[in-house]
């Protein structure tokens, strides 16, 4: 199963690299929070902000296009119409001029397969990375030590 949240990732690691092309790389911008925030939860008068924001911008604007977009999608209830619209999605990418958004198509065309898994269960892999964090956690504050026994 491919996670949601890697999913969006992807294309959230683009689109804060374009804006910071035209923000610089000052993390408490307020636009970095509300374009990477999916637009079901930003209120109105800030999602025109955002767009407005965005008119002059082609390629920030069509990333966070396709980033809305996967917002979408995995708020798609059933199997059989997730993949109908991660089809159209997919199609729709393959019209893009942005290297970014290609590359995206073909990785979810890979994947496909484990997102749409997600469809089936609504399960995600967050409760497994959470236990892994914690693992990872207690090593680190272990300092080096080699022994099991010792931590």
């Amino acid at each position: 199963m491919a996670d949601k949240f890697h999913v969006l990732r992807l294309l959230n690691n683009h689109i804060n690299r374009y804006r910071k092309q035209y923000t610089g790389d000052d993390r408490k911008n307020p636009i970095r929070r509300l374009l990477l925030c999916s637009g079901k939860n930003i209120e109105y008068f800030k999602q025109k902000a955002i767009y407005d924001w965005l008119e002059d911008k082609p390629d920030l604007k069509e990333l966070y296009h396709y980033k809305e977009a996967l917002h979408r999608l995995y708020r798609t209830r059933g199997h059989s119409k997730a993949r109908r619209a991660l089809t159209r999605l997919t199609d729709q990418m393959a019209y893009s001029n942005l290297k970014e958004i290609r590359s995206l198509r073909n990785t979810l065309r890979k994947w496909s397969t484990e997102i749409l898994n997600y469809f089936k269960t609504g399960l995600t892999n967050a409760r497994t990375e959470g236990f892994n964090n914690v693992a990872k956690t207690v090593q680190k504050r272990g300092y080096g030590y080699k022994n099991f026994e010792n931590y």
